[in-house]
């Protein structure tokens, strides 16, 4: 049985099942929105992606990046493209706002993942590389 949850931000399709010896539970798969249609995602775009998916801490990585002009060192797929410093950041700064008080799938169900996590699950459904802070390293 599938259950969709619009309370967060993804959404998350609940599909609940049961062990072999009967025991039940729950699989959560969050549904991301995958928008930008470019063959080769730009740093708008992966942001784009991050604020339409609520993806707090990757918003605020990329916003203290590019303000201490590190995107050359700390962004993981970034190509050296040209951009508007400004317009960046308050694009990231309306998706920080935009999803204040907003809960993701993996913070209300206790998921024990973090947003990297889901970074290599939204490149394999785009297939296409998404730019990120990798602040695990």
């Amino acid at each position: 049985m599938e259950d969709i949850d619009e309370s967060t931000v993804p959404f998350c399709k609940l599909e609940h099942e049961k062990f072999d010896w009967g025991e039940p539970y729950t699989h959560y798969d969050p549904i991301f929105k995958i928008s930008p249609t470019n063959p080769v995602l730009t740093l708008e775009d992966s942001i784009v992606i991050f604020g339409e998916n609520n993806f707090k801490e990757q918003l605020t990585s990329l916003y203290n990046v590019i303000v201490n002009y590190e995107e050359f060192d700390r962004i993981v797929n970034y190509n050296e493209e040209e951009f508007d410093r400004n317009k960046i950041l308050e694009l990231i700064d309306f998706y920080i706002k935009e999803n204040e008080g907003k809960l993701t799938p993996w913070e209300k169900y206790h998921l024990y993942t973090y947003e990297l996590f889901y970074i290599s699950y939204i490149e394999e459904k785009a297939n296409r590389k998404i730019h990120f802070v990798n602040w695990k390293e």
